[in-house]
Formats: structure tokens, sequence, C-alpha cells
């Protein structure tokens, strides 16, 4: 560049210059218009087009192909030619050298001049570069192996409630039952006569958060019984799945949760009119699979009788037909009704169905077993059916023998059993007392109940002495550290609703740091290093404080305080000092 070129070019730069204009408001101004285009854009593109919903990331998933986003596939197609010893030159040395080529442009290229036309060499390089990676996207996306059919992706809140019943009911109704209400085992091998505590109540609902449960899911608790259901862990279910399974377990079972109407009426047994005939479609299918599907299905010890059909309802087993059309002593109707036969014992084997759900199956087989609902709307008109169906031979038991004939099937340290006289250990007896002082329970006599473990405790199995006052209220002592872990006052609430009064939220917050306090007195401090969770469901208020950062084989240590709304204690937790 000559001195005469460099006087023409500020010369021309100045005389534009003076009749340019300003940065502020009239660029700032241009900026704003496009970038505000951009935006509606953006919004337009979410709104209608989206981004395609994908299952959660499952590193033990094989046969996902991974893929970065398209405007670097270019990239990853440079590097197959680069394969084994050489993928460092591809990866680092080349884009290296091209990202120094770019700093070093302004000493490189001293080209004076600014139209195309002048500029042969940089425009000619920088086409070549971008027909490159053009090229290059084209191919990786051509060659890219499509994306095996993932599972469908359940969305919204009513969605993973319904595919986390369906999950629920094919893997975990054998041992944990259609309600997680426990019980004893039948059928599966290795743990036949294994009595299950329920899942379904607040001890594990109050104080398992959802990242527990899934862990438990994934990992399994083996030396329980429980096999991992997490691929990872060798079972069978992803990431998604078990996530829909605690949103199903969390919004069914824990009276925190509020249920959405649209899942509950989805949830929901369809209601027949009067002499209306069932069909297999519409009524069977969704009891079959919320309480029979578990065990019945290949793989399972059930005589060769599986229910994931239509067909198998009526044909298959080792005692087909177990359903005949129009005979109410048929072997199914015969094992819901609890009857002990060749083809099978009761069914479920952990509880009885409810009553209707049992109408239901009477009423389909008195009607013929339709299987669509044309067919039952066919069969209502042809034949209908009394209003109330008489019950099959075997449905005649004594009301006290039907309420009393789960009864072997519940733990068999339930609260339920004759109280053994125990001389309570001094040791157990003082931190007691302290605690009932703290809480401000009563004084009342303490009887020995049951030794037991505590689930949601750090190990999953801290063994613990469980004794009762005489207004029902269950306190569990660890019998290593002689440490108070658990306060259960629901069989006394009676007595805690009849006190009366009515505390605000800020009282009853109060009321559950002063005892905190009174337990920690550093629990200022300590809770700074605790996760604070707050709730309230109905006239129950719980206040949590957990130690997320501590190591532990099961659950995250934690404080919890439930106060009723007079501000008078209904629940304890406290495993805070627990490993």
């Amino acid at each position: 560049m000559n001195e005469e070129f460099k006087k023409r070019y500020k010369d021309k730069y100045y005389s534009l210059k003076q009749k340019g204009v300003k940065f502020f408001p009239d660029i700032i101004y241009k900026d704003l218009v496009v970038s505000f285009g951009l935006f509606i854009l953006l919004i337009l593109l979410a709104t209608f087009i989206g981004v395609k919903n994908e299952p959660k990331a499952d590193p033990s998933d094989t046969s996902y192909i991974p893929r970065p986003e398209w405007y670097f596939l270019f990239l990853f197609q440079f590097l197959k030619y680069f394969p084994g010893n050489l993928e460092w030159v591809g990866a680092a040395v080349i884009p290296g050298i091209a990202v120094l080529t770019l700093f070093l442009l302004p000493f490189i290229d001293r080209n004076p001049y600014r139209h195309f036309s002048k500029r042969k060499i940089a425009i000619s390089v920088m086409t070549v570069i971008v027909l490159g990676m053009v090229v290059l996207t084209i191919i990786a996306a051509v060659t890219t192996p499509p994306q095996p059919t993932s599972e469908s992706v359940a969305t919204t809140l009513t969605e993973k409630i319904a595919a986390g019943q369906d999950l629920y009911s094919v893997n975990c109704v054998e041992c944990h039952g259609a309600d997680g209400e426990g019980g004893e085992i039948k059928g599966v091998a290795g743990l036949e006569g294994v009595v299950v505590k329920p899942i379904h109540d607040n001890d594990v609902m109050y104080s398992f958060t959802d990242d527990t449960l899934a862990n438990i899911i994934s990992m399994g608790m083996p030396n329980r019984g429980m096999t991992p259901f997490g691929k990872a862990y060798g079972g069978e279910l992803s990431p998604s799945e078990i996530e829909n399974i605690v949103t199903f377990m969390r919004y069914s079972w824990d009276d925190r949760a509020e249920l959405p109407p649209e899942a509950a009426q989805a949830a929901a047994i369809p209601t027949l009119a009067p002499n209306e005939v069932p069909s297999y479609d519409v009524q069977i299918a969704p009891i079959v699979k919320r309480y029979c599907i578990s065990c019945h299905r290949p793989g399972k010890e059930n005589n060769h009788y599986t229910m994931q059909s239509y067909d198998e309802v009526m044909k298959s087993g080792d005692h087909a037909p177990n359903v005949v059309p129009g005979d109410l002593n048929s072997n199914l109707i015969r094992m819901i009704h609890r009857e002990e036969i060749p083809a099978g014992g009761p069914m479920p084997p952990t509880k009885p169905l409810p009553a209707d759900v049992v109408q239901i199956f009477e009423r389909w087989v008195q009607g013929g077993a339709p299987q669509t609902a044309e067919q039952a709307k066919q069969a209502t008109g042809s034949n209908p059916l009394p209003t109330n169906v008489p019950a099959s031979p075997a449905a005649e038991v004594s009301p006290t023998l039907a309420a009393t004939e789960a009864q072997p099937h519940q733990t068999p340290t339930s609260s339920t059993q004759a109280v053994t006289t125990v001389v309570i250990p001094e040791e157990d007896l003082k931190p007691m007392d302290a605690l009932r002082k703290i809480l401000g329970l009563p004084d009342l006599q303490l009887t020995f109940l049951k030794e037991d473990t505590m689930i949601n405790s750090p190990s999953g199995d801290l063994a613990v002495s469980v004794y009762q006052d005489s207004e029902g209220r269950l306190y569990s002592v660890d019998k290593a550290s002689h440490q108070v872990v658990e306060v259960d006052c629901r069989n006394a609430l009676a007595a805690i609703s009849a006190i009366g009064g009515s505390a605000t939220l800020d009282d009853l917050r109060a009321k559950a740091l002063q005892i905190a306090g009174a337990i920690y007195p550093d629990f200022k401090s300590l809770s700074q290093n605790l996760v604070y969770e707050e709730g309230s469901k109905g006239d129950y208020t719980f206040f949590t404080w957990r130690d997320q950062t501590a190591e532990t084989k099961m659950n995250k240590p934690f404080l919890q305080i439930g106060l009723y709304k007079n501000g008078v204690l209904f629940a304890f937790y406290n495993t805070l000092n627990m490993k």
C-alpha cells in the first residue's frame, strides 16, 4: 500500500464518516429490530415445530447412537478420516492451525481492497472451507444410521403417572401388591413365603425422596431379595421408566401430593350402568393389567396361565379353560373368591380384590365374556343381567372370614400382635423420656412391642426396638446407640385432633425450629449444611432437614418434624447421627 493510496483511503474514510449515522440510537435501533425478529422466529419454531422428546440419557443403552447437533456434524465426519492413532491430528492439530490462522489473518492478508472482485484468493479459500463443511455435514447426515425406535416418552404429569402405573403393575405387583400393601410373597422363586412390608404408607412416602426411591428400584436391595431393575445394573427399566414409576408412587400414595383429576379419572376402573355387561377391552383389560399381569406372564410360576391378551385369558393355562362364558364356577371366578382349587390358590395372593372389581368379573363371565365393547353392548341388549348378580358358591363366605383371611399375610411383627411383657432397659427409657419432654408428648406408660428394622435409615436396615404408649404412639430406638430415631403418633390422631386450636404456619415453623434446637443446641450452625424442605397437606405440615452430602448406603440422614394444625406433634424422624 503506497502513500498515495493511503491518502485516498483516508480522505474517503473521513468523507463517509461525515455523512454517516450515529451509533446511538440509529445503529442500536437496527440491531434491536433484527434481534426482535430473530426472537419471534425462535418462539414460532419452538411453538409449532419444537424439539423431539427423547427418554432420559441412559449410559447402559448400547443401542443408542450418540450424535452431535447438526452444526457440529462436519467436525465429527472430519475425524473419520483420521482413524486410530491419527485421531489427535484431526481433533487438535488441524483445528488448532485453523484457529491460529484466524488470529494471524490481519498480518497475513494485507490487501487494502474490500470489494470481492479484488479479493479472489481470500474468497476462494473461504468458499472451499464452507463447501467442505457443507459436504461433510451432508455425508455425516446420510451415513449415520437411524436411531433405533425408542420408548414412548411421557411428557405431562398425567402421562407419567399412567405410564408409571402400567410399569408398576408389570414389575412390582407380584411382591408389593397392586396398592403397595405388601404381604406374603407367593409364586416367586427364591422369595416364597417372604413377608414384604407396605411401601404405600407414610414411613416410606414421607421420608424417602424421589431420588432414593429411584435408586432402590434401579439398584435393588439384594440382601432383601429385591433384584435390580435398572438397565445399568442388569435390569430392564430405563431411567425414564423408573422415573415414571416413582411419579406414580408419589402421587398415588403420598397424601402430600395432589393427584391431578385427569390422572385419577384415567386410573379409575370404568363404572358399569345397571344391567350393563362389561367387555374385556374396556373394563377387564385395565383390571388384569393392574392386578394380574405381574404374575401371569411368561417366565412366572403361574401354571402357564398368562393374561396378556384376551385369547390368553380365555385359553391359556394347564387347567384351561379358566374362563367359561356364562359359568360363574369358572376357575378364574373361584380363585378371585379366595378358593383353593387345582387350577390355583386365592388370587391375588396378598389380599382380596375390591368387591366392585369382583362384581365386574362376575358380570363379564355371566354375560358371555365378550371381548369388544360392541359385543358387550349386544350381550346387554339380548340377555340383560339382573340388577344384583348372584354370587358363585365360592363367594358365599362369612363376612368375618372375608375380613380376616388376609391377616396371616401381614408382617408377623405388626402392631396387631399381642404385646410382650418386657422390662424396658434404662438406656432406652431415658432417651425416650427426654425426647417426650422436648416434643411435648404425654408421659404415658410404655410397653415393649417388637424388634424391627427401619428401612428409611441411612443403612436401609437399622435394627430398632419399638415401644408403644397407652394411646398408641410408637417409639423406635436404635439398638446400638439407643437414640430415638422415630416417633409415630398416627394411632393417637384422635386424641391429637381433640385438643383443638389452630396455629399459623409461622407458629408451626417456629415450634419445629424450637424442637430442633432443643435436640441439637448448635442446630443453627448445623442447619447451614443441611437441605431444608417444608410442605403442608391438609391439616399436617412437615419440616425436614436433610444431609445430602453424607456418604450412606441407602438413604440420606434427615431430621423431620411433622405437626398437626394445632401444633401437636404427630411424626418425628431423626437419623442425622446415623451412617
